[in-house]
């Protein structure tokens, strides 16, 4: 096969650093992908694809590498991909995101990819994340060979972490998802009307080592903070980096500890208001009274997160966020901060018509929307009041709305929150919403530390304790500013500052290393709500 590396930059941004423009050991990340690219034996040559903005910084690039960039267009809004674009941000896997995406769908386009097959005269192309500076070239051509010992499938994957492999395809599936306006990630995923057995047992998977396949570590040079963490793990290896393999990579990484000085992703609550009262939710069992979050806040609050490129914000809490009177004007403001990503969790209930176009329209990546039951009657049960067709009707105008604005996002992601009362009505409810939005979750209820009463089915945690995931990632604030260090504590019960009197860096440093050390050490029992957690296991 004659096969061709593309690597698009349509899904990174304008305005803000991207692979040609970051740097890693002095060098762009696009420079190190490339480089690393062409010690593979199965890649006949590299084809970058960006917007016109961006081409003054690849030109020298794939010009040094001896590579070819294809024609840059003028930026221009591409429905689909900005929603791919929306879904990734928001998973760290290779698979399993939003939209059916997979990590290799980030930046695909369907008919620029299938003019490269054609100015190539290829027979397949290989998808590369062009930040992806330390792809490991034998895993490339052991996944090429892969492919060539099976040529009736026409694509080709490993179960490799973000970064270190790419994603082979035919000439005939790039032409059926040009055709289409679909993404690859698609053919991996569940699909209602297609069943089929998962595609990592099929000979479509290539196989890569275990550590490879099951760390949860990302390879990717894409933010500063993944630029800091692979640039101090491997700081010794001057001059033999540009060379070092996948598994010694993976080695460095995992006795490397991660030391960021602000959260991945921040839970913001705007309000305690909600209109409904979930079986599951706080509000139902407890008096909350606290003040709404005043934009001043918030404003702190996104300033000082804005310093992370990668962070992701959250708004949510035990209250329904979009019923705080500034609601739009906050978003707004954390997006002007930049912020990238920016998601609301929501009941849709007690909005006028007005209120969701304007929803529509904001610069949201995600409209989580709590939808627990396909009847009435059922979700009048979960939810405590009878508003299933105004949530609906809200759902069926947010998509009209963003239709008629041609973009794809915000992507509205229809939530089911599992219970004994509503599982009758769980598998229906997937299915049906998998195949109206390509987005559905189905989440389980918590108990809040022993806060409020357990509905859940069944315990899910593992048999055996360890240390929390949230803690390394997650940060919570309240509305009255409050920080704590995750949405169990609704009440403030351990507290950890205030936003105008400590900074976030602070607390996530500082503030919580007595925490993370007694997690570390197994001695979680120690602070009282961790030691009555059920949901410690839960990204």
């Amino acid at each position: 096969m004659k096969i061709a590396a593309v690597l698009s930059m349509l899904h990174e941004p304008q305005g803000r650093p991207d692979s040609a423009t970051r740097r890693f050991r002095g060098e762009a990340p696009l420079a190190w992908t490339l480089y690393r690219l062409g010690r593979s034996r199965g890649i006949a040559e590299s084809v970058v694809i960006c917007w016109e903005d961006q081409a003054d910084a690849v030109r020298p690039i794939v010009d040094e590498m001896k590579a070819r960039c294809l024609p840059p267009w003028p930026r221009c809004p591409l429905p689909h991909l900005d929603g791919v674009s929306a879904a990734r941000r928001w998973a760290d896997g290779w698979r399993g995101g939003l939209l059916e995406t997979c990590e290799f769908d980030r930046g695909f386009h369907g008919p620029r990819t299938k003019e490269i097959l054609a100015e190539s005269e290829a027979d397949a192309v290989m998808l590369i994340d062009p930040s992806a500076g330390l792809v490991d070239p034998d895993l490339i051509d052991a996944l090429i060979e892969h492919a060539e010992a099976h040529p009736e499938v026409d694509l080709c994957f490993s179960q490799a972490a973000p970064g270190l492999s790419g994603v082979l395809l035919r000439k005939p599936l790039v032409e059926q998802l040009a055709a289409g306006g679909s993404h690859p990630g698609t053919l991996l995923a569940y699909r209602p009307d297609l069943p089929m057995r998962d595609p990592i047992s099929a000979p479509s998977c290539a196989p890569v080592a275990t550590g490879l396949a099951r760390t949860p570590h990302r390879f990717t040079l894409d933010c500063e903070r993944q630029i800091d963490r692979i640039a101090g793990a491997t700081v010794h290896l001057n001059g033999q980096l540009i060379r070092t393999e996948a598994e010694q990579l993976l080695r460095l990484l995992d006795a490397t500890p991660a030391a960021c000085a602000l959260p991945r992703e921040l839970v913001l609550e705007l309000t305690v208001r909600r209109v409904s009262r979930p079986i599951f939710s706080p509000v139902s069992h407890a008096k909350i009274e606290r003040a709404d979050l005043t934009l001043e806040i918030a404003k702190t609050v996104f300033e000082e997160m804005a310093a992370a490129d990668d962070a992701r914000i959250v708004l949510a809490g035990i209250g329904d966020p979009v019923l705080h009177p500034e609601f739009s004007a906050i978003v707004r403001c954390a997006h002007e901060a930049g912020i990238a990503a920016i998601a609301v969790e929501s009941d849709l209930l007690g909005l006028d018509p007005e209120q969701i176009e304007r929803l529509a329209d904001l610069p949201l990546d995600v409209v989580s929307v709590n939808l627990p039951a396909i009847s009435a009657k059922t979700y009048q049960t979960i939810m405590g009041m009878d508003g299933l067709k105004q949530a609906m009707d809200a759902v069926a105008r947010l998509i009209h709305r963003r239709q008629s604005g041609a973009r794809g996002a915000p992507l509205i992601v229809p939530t089911f929150v599992k219970a004994a009362e509503n599982l009758a009505e769980m598998e229906a409810w997937y299915d049906r919403w998998l195949r109206c939005l390509g987005c559905a979750v189905i989440a389980g209820p918590g108990d809040f530390a022993g806060q409020v009463p357990d509905v859940s089915l069944a315990q899910m945690e593992p048999p055996r304790r360890r240390g929390c995931l949230r803690i390394e990632r997650r940060l919570t604030v309240l509305c009255d500013g409050q920080v704590v260090s995750c949405e169990q504590d609704f009440l403030a019960r351990a507290a950890l500052g205030r936003i105008g009197r400590n900074s976030i860096e602070g607390i996530w440093t500082a503030g919580m290393a007595a925490l993370r050390r007694d997690h570390a050490g197994g001695r979680w029992q120690r602070q009282a709500l961790c030691r009555a957690c059920k949901d410690w296991h839960r990204p």
